[in-house]
């Protein structure tokens, strides 16, 4: 299985908000946790080393496992659930001016970029690693752009053959064994992208300039070997800013770098810097434009779209309001392509926590499900999966690890397959 380096690892958690230890004892400490991180097999394998005892118990495991936890509640069908893991915990009030319906008009984020993109060769957006629906505008990009003759998709997280069977599995990368990720990766092969890996090898002693130039540095190669080629890059946090030294370390970004390297410009999209009041701010923007979808904000002025830092990115992208109480949001219905079925979790009982896997039917039983979910308590046994009319095959694994049942799955494309479902032995 692919998996970052311990050092890399380390280094992506810290720059996001893990603590910084200082000693011997606690370098120990932290190198143990990651060594122990890397051991697990599988996601359901690491859910539940960082969900269990082993980490809950110990203070400093357990601030080093948050973002990592709840990239991996996330990953295992439960994104509301690891929001509230790590928040951000932004109580910073929201700045002042923020736009209103009087002062802004809200368009759909899509219509905005596709219209900016055609006089473009390089749009990025960024993404929060353990929030995944900060990948549903590039999912919904991924047409609109490729009518435009965009040829390449860079990701982040791609290891360097990301689909040797054709399909997204544990090999393809880190964050791609979310469902949601995955299916990002079916559209884009689907409609005919040529997949990018686009992270530099790296060492203990790597600098976060020297990742962040070595990123830049892939890209312009291509751009420059390519004339032709179209870029959309997918990438997490602050690599697609255009401040200089605005990444730890006082490292310019990979756009600001890619922009020196090319002579490019390049479109910026951010989606992870309306943290403030604990993320209130942004439902309250949603609320007050009544988004469905991920929008930009455009001033009835000038046209010009709204950006929380308009020197470092083009425009920030405010997502709609959603039930954070919600076990399972609406918006995994991933605009239309997806609806809820109805599962039987009888297997499940008395074996939690027990995860549910549906795999398409055409792909191995080593590719990432296209939709997932771990139950916790018997009373979350009626939680639909989030599937598209088609074939599938079901896993049930219980608290050991160990297979408890398997079934075959067919979701209709009748409107009532939504509270339903077909599953035989």
């Amino acid at each position: 299985m692919n998996r970052l380096r311990l050092s890399t690892f380390a280094a992506i958690l810290l720059a996001i908000g893990a603590p910084a230890l200082a000693g011997d004892d606690a370098q120990d400490t932290m190198a143990a946790f990651f060594q122990r991180l890397q051991a697990t097999k599988t996601p359901f394998d690491e859910f539940r080393f960082l969900a269990g005892a082993e980490v809950q118990a110990n203070p400093t495991w357990k601030q080093l496992a948050a973002q990592t936890l709840a990239a991996s509640q996330a990953t295992m069908g439960r994104p509301n659930e690891a929001y509230r893991t790590f928040p951000y915990h932004d109580r910073s009030p929201a700045p002042e001016g923020l736009p209103t319906p009087a002062s802004h008009r809200a368009v759909p984020a899509v219509d905005w970029v596709a219209a900016q993109a055609k006089a473009l060769r390089v749009v990025m957006v960024n993404e929060s690693h353990h929030q995944p629906r900060t990948r549903l505008l590039t999912l919904a990009l991924l047409a609109p752009l490729r009518a435009q003759g965009y040829t390449h998709l860079a990701v982040e997280t791609l290891a360097p053959n990301p689909l040797p069977k054709g399909y997204p599995t544990l090999d393809t990368g880190y964050y791609t064994r979310d469902p949601v990720f995955a299916e990002l990766i079916r559209e884009a092969i689907r409609l005919g992208y040529v997949l990018v890996p686009y992270e530099p090898e790296s060492g203990p002693d790597q600098t976060q300039q020297q990742r962040e130039t070595g990123m830049a540095q892939v890209l312009a190669d291509l751009i420059r070997a390519q004339p032709d080629a179209k870029l959309l890059v997918h990438a997490g946090y602050g690599h697609i800013g255009k401040d200089a030294a605005s990444q730890p370390g006082q490292a310019d970004p990979m756009a600001r770098e890619f922009m020196r390297l090319s002579g490019l410009p390049v479109l910026a999209l951010d989606q992870t810097k309306m943290g403030w009041e604990d993320g209130e701010a942004q439902a309250r923007l949603a609320r007050a434009f009544a988004l469905r979808v991920p929008s930009v904000l455009l001033a009835r002025d000038a046209d010009a779209a709204w950006s929380t830092l308009p020197t470092r990115h083009d425009a920030s992208i405010v997502l709609p309001d959603d039930d954070r109480q919600a076990l399972r949001p609406d918006w995994l219905t991933l605009d239309g392509r997806r609806q809820p079925v109805a599962i039987d979790f009888s297997p499940c009982k008395g074996h939690l926590p027990c995860l549910a896997e549906a795999r398409h039917a055409a792909e191995g039983d080593d590719a990432i499900p296209a939709d997932q979910f771990v139950l916790l308590a018997d009373t979350e046994a009626g939680t639909p999966l989030f599937l598209a009319p088609g074939g599938y095959r079901l896993r049930y694994t219980g608290g050991d690890g160990n297979t408890l049942a398997e079934r075959r799955l067919q979701v209709p494309s009748a409107p009532d397959a939504t509270t339903t479902s077909a599953a035989t032995p």
